[in-house]
C-alpha cells in the first residue's frame, strides 16, 4: 500500500490531516495515466503542434518554490500548492492563480499526488482562486459590495428576488467566531418561482426552492463592505459528510454533499479571493482566512 501525507510538521495534531492510503492497484493505474499523458505532450511538442516556453517549462521542474506576480506584489509558493500542482506564469495574463489545500490541515499534497486521484483526498479538497482586481476598473470594496446585491441594484425586479436580496433573508445570531447568518426564506422564493413558472409544478416546487435557496454567512470587518461572503446550501439540506475530529467520511443516508462558496477581501494586495469547499468545514472559515493570508505575505523584491 502507499501512503500520501502532507507535509505537516508544524501543524498541530488536532488539524493534522490523516495519511491517505492508495492500493497497489490504483497507485499503478495512475502511474500508467501520467505516463500516457506525458508521451502525448512528448509527441504533440514532437510534431511541434504545441510550442514549449524553456523558462516555463524550467518553473514546472522546479524544487524550489515558483514566484508568481499578481498586480504590484510578487509571492512564491512551491508547486504542489498550485491546482492540480501545475506553476502559473511569472504574470498571469488574467490576474488570476489558482491553489488547492486539504482540510483539516490547511496544507496541499504532496507533489505527483493530486486531489482528485483518491476520494479521500477529493473530499477533504478546498479549491482557490486568488483574483488580483484592477483598481482602475473595480476596487476590492466594490467587488465586495456587489457580491450581496443584485446584479443591478436600480432594477425593481431584481431587487425583489429573494434569492439575490439580503432585505429579504431571515438574519439570525452570530456564529463561528464573527459570521453573521443571512437565511434564505423558503416561502418567498417558492412565491417568486411560482410567479415566474405558473405552469411548472417541480420548478416552483419546495424541493427546487431549497436547492436554490443558499444560505449567506457574512462578515463586517468595515462597515463600507463585507469582508467575507460566504453562500452555502440551504441548512435545510444535510452536509452529506460526518466530521469526527480530523476524519471526514460520506454519510451513507445522503446523496450529495452540501457545499459552501466563500470570497474574501485582502484590499492591502489588491486581492479577492474566491474559495469552495464542504459546508461540513464551515466552522473552520476563519481559520482557512488566516492560512491563505499567510501563503499570500509578498515576497521581498
Amino acid at each position: 500500500m502507499k501512503v500520501i501525507e502532507p507535509k505537516q510538521e508544524h501543524v498541530d495534531a488536532q488539524h493534522r490531516c490523516l495519511p491517505i492510503t492508495i492500493s497497489p492497484e490504483r497507485a499503478e493505474a495512475l502511474a500508467k495515466q501520467d505516463a500516457a499523458v506525458e508521451e502525448a505532450v512528448d509527441r504533440l511538442i514532437s510534431d511541434q503542434k504545441i510550442l514549449i516556453d524553456p523558462a516555463h517549462q524550467q518553473r514546472q521542474a522546479s524544487t524550489e518554490p515558483v514566484a508568481f506576480k499578481l498586480g504590484p506584489n510578487t509571492y512564491a509558493l512551491h508547486r504542489n500548492f498550485f491546482y492540480f500542482q501545475n506553476a502559473p506564469s511569472a504574470e498571469p495574463s488574467d490576474g488570476t492563480v489558482s491553489i488547492s489545500l486539504q482540510w483539516p490541515c490547511m496544507e496541499p499534497l504532496p507533489q505527483g499526488f493530486n486531489f482528485a486521484d483518491n476520494a479521500d483526498s477529493s473530499k477533504r479538497a478546498i479549491l482557490i482562486t486568488v483574483r488580483h482586481l484592477n483598481p482602475g476598473r473595480i476596487t476590492v470594496p466594490e467587488a465586495m459590495r456587489r457580491s450581496i446585491l443584485p446584479l443591478d441594484p436600480q432594477n425593481d425586479e431584481q431587487e425583489a428576488d429573494p434569492l439575490e436580496s439580503l432585505d429579504q433573508r431571515f438574519k439570525g445570531d452570530a456564529i463561528y467566531g464573527g459570521l453573521t447568518p443571512y437565511f434564505a426564506n423558503l416561502d418567498a422564493i417558492e412565491r417568486y418561482l411560482l410567479a415566474r413558472h405558473p405552469s411548472n409544478a417541480q420548478a416552483h416546487s419546495r424541493e427546487n426552492a431549497r436547492l436554490l435557496g443558499k444560505d449567506w454567512y457574512i462578515q463586517h470587518k468595515s462597515t463600507d463592505f463585507p469582508s467575507s461572503v460566504i453562500k452555502c446550501d440551504n441548512r435545510e439540506i444535510a452536509d452529506g459528510l460526518i466530521v469526527d475530529g480530523n476524519a471526514v467520511a460520506d454519510d451513507p443516508t445522503v446523496q450529495r454533499r452540501a457545499s459552501c462558496n466563500h470570497q474574501f477581501a485582502l484590499p492591502d494586495r489588491e486581492l479577492v479571493i474566491e474559495m469552495s469547499y464542504a459546508r461540513a468545514f464551515l466552522p473552520d472559515w476563519q481559520r482557512l482566512e488566516q492560512r491563505v493570508d499567510a501563503l499570500l505575505t509578498p515576497s521581498q523584491p
